[in-house]
């Protein structure tokens, strides 16, 4: 069975959404839409005031990601396969953490208009570790602006995105635990190809992976 044509990876900051990503798109011959997350000018002030910078932090990205998946939408789609490291509804899980009920009320009103013009994904394969895995990821990789990012945080992002794939029904869901997995491997990304072209769907067990290793 060949791969879906367009695949979407997800999950938390630090869960290795950019490293498979890259990975996918080498194996499958894929072109890719990566999130621009470093030219948000707000983000740097976010991880440190975000009652401050949530709603500006927020709203950039929205529209950014709607520009994007609009150029992607539009394009002459030459090769046969496409992998993000974004879905546009994190947009709307972001905002429901950071934002106040009345910001959150007209983030909505916009976010309602530019989700219905989005294209859907074939697949999300939805990446997740437990938090303090994610803060090591974090302080490894040392980027500037995540260097003051609070675990809490992470936390309450990580129940969120298991609320949201409780009900997301636009895609067919993959969720993986990254606890033992590195996309860095060959050997991993070969084995969730595997199992993706098999089409595995709900929860995979990493556990197949670590048997085979």
């Amino acid at each position: 069975m060949s791969a879906p044509k367009y695949i979407v990876v997800e999950g938390v900051i630090g869960v290795g959404k950019t490293t498979l990503v890259g990975a996918l798109a080498r194996r499958l011959d894929a072109r890719t839409v990566y999130e621009v997350f470093e030219e948000n000018p707000f983000l740097e002030g976010f991880y440190r005031d975000r009652a401050r910078f949530a709603f500006s932090t927020e709203m950039f990205f929205l529209l950014s990601r709607f520009r994007q998946q609009e150029v992607f939408a539009q394009e002459d789609l030459l090769q046969s396969h496409s992998v993000s490291d974004y879905l546009f509804a994190k947009c709307r899980l972001f905002a429901s953490v950071t934002l106040s009920d009345a910001e959150l009320a007209l983030f909505d009103d916009v976010y309602a208009i530019l989700h219905r013009q989005c294209p859907r994904p074939d697949l999300v394969v939805y990446l997740h570790a437990p938090v303090d895995v994610l803060v090591g990821r974090i302080r490894e990789r040392a980027r500037d602006y995540e260097r003051d990012i609070d675990p809490a945080y992470l936390a309450e992002l990580s129940a969120r995105y298991v609320d949201l794939f409780a009900h997301y029904d636009d895609a067919p869901v993959l969720s993986v635990d990254t606890s033992s997995l590195d996309f860095r491997d060959d050997a991993a990304v070969d084995w969730l190809i595997s199992a993706i072209r098999g089409g595995a769907r709900g929860r995979l067990d990493t556990g197949t992976f670590t048997l085979q290793g």
